[in-house]
């Protein structure tokens, strides 16, 4: 049976903080699954993709899910105002599914309240908030502490991708294949 993968998404998603995990991770074995806010939705990115939602967070259960990527762009500060994208979070979080967020995708962890005590890394201009928010921020291209992967911007994506799939495998960093 193939896992499947939440990666969430809303207007003005950055591109290609979206489809870079996406193909990633359907090239690792996992099924992408697109949760926006309304399912079958076409959503804008920054850069003019369409992406059309599979599916609205009471259509399928974090129990279904192995992860949920977020991706950063301004879409994360428009999903931190859906009540049932923040609630979805906090449930694959109390499930210890596999929380990967790059970029500004932090700040709607930081709505989620489930930040306190967790290493992670960003894009800086979220530091402070972060860190307010109770975080251990630590400027590293990927940190992957407990059930999160945290990264800072598109530059990262290539370690950011592949420490997604490595954490959705349930390997452990030592176990990296290079």
């Amino acid at each position: 049976m193939v896992k499947k993968v939440a990666i969430l998404v809303e207007d003005s998603v950055d591109d290609r903080e979206f489809w870079y995990p996406y193909y990633r991770i359907q090239e690792a074995g996992f099924q992408p699954v697109i949760l926006g806010p309304r399912a079958g939705k076409k959503y804008t990115g920054k850069y003019g993709t369409a992406i059309e939602s599979d599916a609205a967070p009471g259509d399928i259960s974090p129990d279904d899910v192995a992860g949920v990527i977020i991706p950063g762009g301004w879409a994360p500060d428009r999903l931190r105002t859906s009540e049932e994208i923040l609630g979805f979070l906090r449930e694959a979080n109390s499930a210890e599914k596999i929380i990967a967020a790059i970029c500004h995708a932090g700040s709607l962890l930081i709505s989620a309240g489930i930040v306190r005590g967790v290493k992670m890394t960003s894009y800086r201009s979220i530091k402070d908030d972060l860190v307010a928010a109770g975080a251990e921020w630590v400027d590293e291209p990927v940190v992957r502490w407990k059930n999160f992967v945290t990264s800072r911007f598109p530059d990262d994506l290539p370690i950011f991708g592949r420490t997604i799939v490595e954490a959705l495998e349930g390997k452990s960093s030592e176990e990296r294949q290079h």
